[in-house]
């Protein structure tokens, strides 16, 4: 069978709507060709495989007064979530009180507050600002995911992965408290000023919020986020620490197995150790179970220091 004929411009990688390209002069054969794929009724592309794909499909389609909310819109600026996305999972749409609704199928529509709640664009996609999306997500995520959510906003951190925030960090703990200030009364907005409370500035990962989390939730002395240690004139940050106590403890994920990373992470906890600081390497195994064994870890060391 020989292969379908290219797609003109601006047919070509993206989705598209069938109308406009027969009106453009595509043949309604090439459009049910079996290298694309109809995500929505009236609309195709050449692949659905990641939740970009899908959405961006949606877009094709979308009324111009809806706009991506929800755990939709977090995935889409990378905010950290307890689940990871699937082809069964249903955009999340937003529009604004009282404006007409969609139907589509594979999506859930909510209506938001569009006084108080921020659109923007990201990746040529309308969706809720990040702020706006937290508020969403706080009316169904548990305290201490929110709390992910939020150190995700505030970190200023260039080594956070996956996130795509307009800035870091995106908000200070003065301008979240204002805006949450301001959506006093819509759902979410207590849990999130909860959140906010529990949440802190300069986080690296996901995974440090839940080391430090899972140490504070033991019943222990909250460590600093990246405390300033100087090693023979030389600035040191472990992802936490007990200055007083000289104790650090560093979250190894996945990153840290680059070769260079390894490398530089080894001279580190070196540096550390001649200084008289005690270095408690935590790992995913560590924070299984609640993180009771990173807490039993980092009492010990605490307990050394007594």
């Amino acid at each position: 069978m020989p292969a379908p004929s290219p797609l003109p411009d601006p047919f070509a990688g993206g989705p598209f709507l069938v109308d406009d390209a027969v009106r453009a002069g595509v043949t309604r054969a090439r459009v049910r060709s079996g290298d694309l794929v109809a995500p929505f009724r009236g609309v195709r592309t050449a692949s659905a495989e990641r939740l970009v794909d899908v959405a961006a499909a949606y877009g094709a389609c979308m009324p111009a007064h809806h706009g991506f909310a929800g755990i939709t819109a977090a995935r889409l600026w990378g905010i950290p979530l307890p689940t990871e996305w699937s082809s069964e999972e249903p955009l999340v749409i937003a529009r604004s009180h009282g404006s007409t609704r969609g139907r589509a199928s594979g999506t859930r529509h909510i209506s938001v507050d569009g006084s108080k709640l921020d659109f923007t664009e990201h990746r040529g996609l309308r969706l809720l600002a990040p702020a706006a999306t937290a508020l969403i997500l706080a009316g169904d995520l548990d305290h201490e995911h929110l709390v992910h959510v939020v150190d995700a906003l505030l970190t200023d951190s260039q080594r956070y992965p996956d996130l795509e925030l307009p800035r870091r960090p995106h908000a200070t703990p003065a301008r979240l408290a204002e805006f949450i200030e301001r959506c006093v009364g819509l759902r979410g907005a207590a849990a999130l000023r909860a959140a906010a409370a529990d949440a802190r500035v300069g986080v690296d990962s996901r995974f440090e919020t839940i080391t430090r989390r899972c140490i504070a939730l033991a019943g222990l002395p909250e460590p600093v986020v990246h405390p300033l240690v100087i090693v023979d004139g030389i600035e040191l940050h472990p992802d936490l620490g007990y200055p007083e106590l000289k104790v650090a403890v560093e979250y190894e994920g996945e990153g840290h197995l680059d070769p260079q990373r390894w490398a530089q992470d080894i001279l580190r906890y070196e540096m550390l150790e001649a200084a008289g600081w005690i270095v408690v390497r935590i790992t995913k195994a560590d924070l299984a179970r609640g993180g009771e064994r990173c807490a039993r870890r980092v009492r010990g060391a605490l307990a050394r220091r007594s």
